[in-house]
């Protein structure tokens, strides 16, 4: 089987993680991805090597291979007129541009929409931005702590009255927008396909939290309230809370207080006897008493290991979770079952596993991850020459320039 985006080629003018994740998905789908970065390459190459991997120089730098793993890589200097001409005629030969480039820069390259569509009417041209193109912040800057985790309501409404705000994890918001452009990219090719004309599509850091957190925003457009973390002991259900067991790990249960699900959890904890307790004999009391069911709780599933409590929960049905960290989620046979992870097979540091594209084709083996992030320069001289036709003197010309760097 072709993979589903065989013949479309794809040239991306953006750097660090949400735009470029995007068309990572793309280039596992087959796709042919031109990354193009400034002289000196994209920023986030080795920003966050040394937190992932302390030593080693010859380790790969894993969050830049998973975000740009099976793309082919040129440097080219957009400030120089020379370099935006030969921009303009590699869009020339592409189905799709990519950027995270904001308006006024643009503009100021001379790269805007219309300049794309007055090259090749049929583009369909994905914009990634912090703040989205209407508006009056239009150009602002905006990484994913701020336009995503932030402006729109993400820490607000995961913050306790009076706590200190969280901390993001890297990437979080940026991965997440990037389904979202891929989607509105896929939008865009299949409204080509039916009509033949081009068409721009854009996804934000903003509005792709404002749909991670719509349950808390329907409600607030509604009743004006602003959502909030509440504490374990302030909890709608003992049962929607999280216990640790005696060994350290914690169980996180999502059962809603609905038919017959506080009888299955407290038989599953070997507390019939809660039953029986006319402060626990409805919901609403539960929820009324929740400071001394939540006390009473910690410490029946305080008393046991979690490989105690597993089956018995299992047994009787609950709904549960452990609640991994990232070393434990790697490893969780789960995880892997779903191919969470892939192997890139790089020519210099040989073989490691990064995470897949967040979904699976099925009878789709030519789909995955197709090889290793390129290297600064890697195919500058191979794109001029395969898709401009240059001559070995015209790249050593444009080189000298300053207008290209070759790896």
């Amino acid at each position: 089987m072709t993979a589903p985006l065989t013949g479309v080629r794809v040239i991306e003018f953006a750097n660090f993680a949400a735009a470029p994740s995007a068309t990572a998905i793309m280039a596992d789908l087959g796709a042919e991805v031109i990354k193009v970065e400034a002289i000196g390459g994209d920023p986030i190459r080795g920003l966050m090597k040394q937190a992932v991997v302390p030593e080693g120089d010859q380790n790969p730098d894993h969050p830049f291979q998973f975000i740009n793993r099976g793309k082919k890589g040129i440097e080219l200097n957009l400030d120089n007129a020379a370099g935006v001409e030969v921009a303009r005629q590699l869009v020339a030969k592409c189905d799709v541009v990519v950027m995270n480039l904001l308006k006024e820069r643009r503009q100021r390259f001379g790269l805007d929409t219309d300049d794309l569509f007055a090259i090749k009417a049929d583009l369909v041209i994905g914009l990634l931005s912090g703040y989205g193109e209407v508006g009056e912040e239009t150009n602002r800057p905006g990484y994913d702590v701020t336009a995503f985790f932030s402006r729109s309501g993400v820490f607000g409404g995961g913050t306790a009255p009076g706590s200190a705000p969280p901390h993001a994890r890297p990437g979080s918001g940026d991965h997440t927008t990037s389904i979202a452009l891929f989607g509105a990219i896929m939008s865009g090719l299949r409204s080509r396909d039916m009509t033949g004309e081009g068409q721009v599509v854009e996804a934000s850091l903003l509005r792709a939290a404002t749909w991670t957190i719509s349950l808390d925003l329907v409600t607030s457009l509604v009743d004006g309230k602003p959502a909030y973390d509440r504490p374990r002991e302030q909890g709608l259900s003992a049962m929607l809370e999280a216990f640790q067991a005696s060994d350290g790990r914690w169980l996180q249960f999502a059962m809603p207080d609905t038919g017959d699900a506080w009888q299955r959890f407290c038989n599953a904890l070997d507390r019939a006897d809660l039953l029986e307790r006319e402060e626990f004999a409805s919901g609403r009391l539960r929820y009324q008493n929740m400071t001394q069911l939540v006390a009473t709780l910690d410490e029946s599933i305080g008393s046991k290991p979690a490989d105690h409590w597993i089956p018995r929960l299992d047994e009787y049905k609950c709904i549960w979770a452990p609640i991994n960290d990232s070393a434990s989620a790697v490893q969780d046979p789960q995880v892997r079952a779903t191919g969470a992870f892939e192997t890139i097979n790089h020519p210099s540091v040989g073989d490691f596993e990064t995470v897949a594209a967040p979904f699976r084709m099925h009878d789709a083996p030519d789909v995955g991850v197709k090889g290793p992030a390129p290297d600064k320069g890697e195919h500058t001289e191979e794109v001029l020459k395969d898709l401009l036709g240059l001559s070995d003197e015209e790249i050593d010309a444009l080189e000298s320039d300053g207008v290209v760097h070759r790896g």
